[in-house]
């Protein structure tokens, strides 16, 4: 006996030191089983216990308020304040319950036994602030009993307590900050009132300006692409190969025809002064190998166009070379760009949830992945009306920018890289500024 009135003096000392109703409630629930055994504990708290919560659970650090658990207990606690039971601590039996609470008490296969003790408040005649429900699978004993009402009221008076405690300790703290708060209430409208520039956020790729588009001069396959991506490109130097066997088979094929041409008119021209009728073909026999001619000139024109080559110096503009051999393409059809590395622009993609009004020259910043510490300044010289659709499946509209004149000594960005444009609008309230998509969405959601 002696152990069990230290447990319950060394209980009372912990309830008289939690400092706030988390740490008490946790105590309650974790701490009594040194004084009364139990398999687990549940705390219910409420005003007069009209509305009851459970606020803690033995060896849970928080309350899960979908499980189904916890939803049973809450509707016990409403079965025994409908039954006028609530005020007294008495064995709870599921044939005292609705039958849904006595078949889901089976259903979670609870303990037998489920003890109601109620925490009164000796200090406001005895009222109810709280329940504690005791699990196990044993009966308590009348000496169990009343030490577990002992404890209700030291629990029931230290809940009290913290509770009016941190009611006063609020009301003070705010009467402390009235001024506070009154400034704060002056101060606010006129700083959402002060005059902000309107910026949105949207990716950025650094892009050729003006290049060279370098395209599948007819219709064929593509044998090899020799220029890899970023090579520096001479004028005339070869990029790319398109299988040329059938152009070379027509070129020997024209080839001949025409020496079979020429080689039928110089017998008729020799043969022209003995027989007249052969005299009369000549003209036919001419025209036949001007056009085997003209034929042949066309295949080798055909057979050279088979080697793609740079008609401007440059950078080569293109991803992996390797993706393009053996696939078919037709004429006009881009294989890579070749571009001057000096002349770039950025390409914007901006999202149409975050598009705000923008005009031509509109000031533009842009921080790239590579040095994104140093922002480089732009001017916005074309914008797109009709959004399209980016790679990830989102609209944007495409804009592009012009490095400013600031940047004009400075080295160019390498045409690839990517990173993020801040472009900048009008100005607008700091109200505006911060709701701006808050009221968009608010207005969508009501149809205004």
């Amino acid at each position: 006996m002696s152990e069990t009135v230290a447990a319950l003096l060394g209980l009372e000392q912990q309830l008289r030191k939690a400092s706030d109703l988390a740490q008490l409630f946790y105590t309650l629930v974790n701490q009594t089983h040194r004084c009364v055994p139990y398999t687990q504990a549940l705390l219910l708290v409420g005003e007069g216990l009209q509305h009851p919560q459970v606020v803690a659970v033995s060896d849970l650090p928080t309350v899960d308020y979908t499980s189904p658990y916890i939803n049973w207990t809450e509707r016990l606690s409403k079965a025994v304040i409908a039954q006028g039971k609530a005020d007294q601590p008495h064995l709870i039996r599921p044939a005292e319950l609705p039958a849904d609470l006595a078949a889901e008490w089976r259903e979670l296969e609870l303990p037998d036994f489920l003890y109601w003790q109620p925490l009164w408040v000796e200090a406001r005649d005895n009222e109810v602030a709280g329940a504690l429900l005791l699990l196990r699978d044993t009966d308590w004993s009348e000496a169990e009993r009343g030490i577990a009402q002992h404890l209700a009221g030291s629990a029931g008076h230290a809940l009290f307590a913290l509770r009016r405690h941190q009611r006063f300790k609020g009301l003070g703290a705010g009467l402390r900050q009235r001024r506070v708060w009154l400034a704060a209430a002056l101060a606010i409208p006129v700083l959402l009132a002060l005059p902000v520039r309107l910026s949105t956020l949207a990716p950025v790729e650094v892009v050729a300006k003006d290049p060279h588009v370098v395209a599948a001069p007819l219709d064929g396959v593509v044998k090899q692409v020799v220029a890899a991506p970023n090579q520096q490109v001479k004028l005339g130097q070869p990029l790319a190969f398109l299988e040329d066997t059938e152009l070379a088979s027509r070129e020997a094929v024209a080839r001949q025809a025409l020496s079979v041409a020429q080689a039928e008119l110089k017998t008729v021209q020799q043969s022209g002064f003995m027989d007249p009728k052969q005299k009369a073909r000549l003209a036919e026999l001419e025209a036949q190998s001007r056009l085997k001619e003209a034929e042949l000139r066309y295949a080798r024109q055909r057979l050279a166009r088979s080697s793609i080559r740079a008609d401007r110096p440059g950078v080569a503009v293109l991803d992996n070379p390797d993706e393009w051999k053996g696939r078919p393409v037709r004429v006009g059809e881009r294989i890579m760009l070749v571009a001057d590395p000096q002349r770039v622009e950025f390409k914007i993609m901006l999202p149409v949830k975050d598009s705000i009004a923008l005009a031509l020259g509109a000031e533009v910043q842009v921080f790239l992945d590579n040095d994104p510490l140093h922002a480089r300044s732009a001017k916005l010289s074309q914008a797109g009306y009709e959004p399209k659709v980016t790679p990830d499946q989102q609209f944007a509209y495409r804009m592009i920018a012009q490095l400013s004149e600031a940047e004009a000594g400075a080295t160019p960005p390498r045409i690839g890289l990517r990173g993020t444009a801040k472009v900048y609008g009008d100005r607008v309230s700091l109200f505006f500024y911060l709701f701006r998509r808050p009221i968009t969405s608010l207005r969508q959601w009501l149809g205004w």
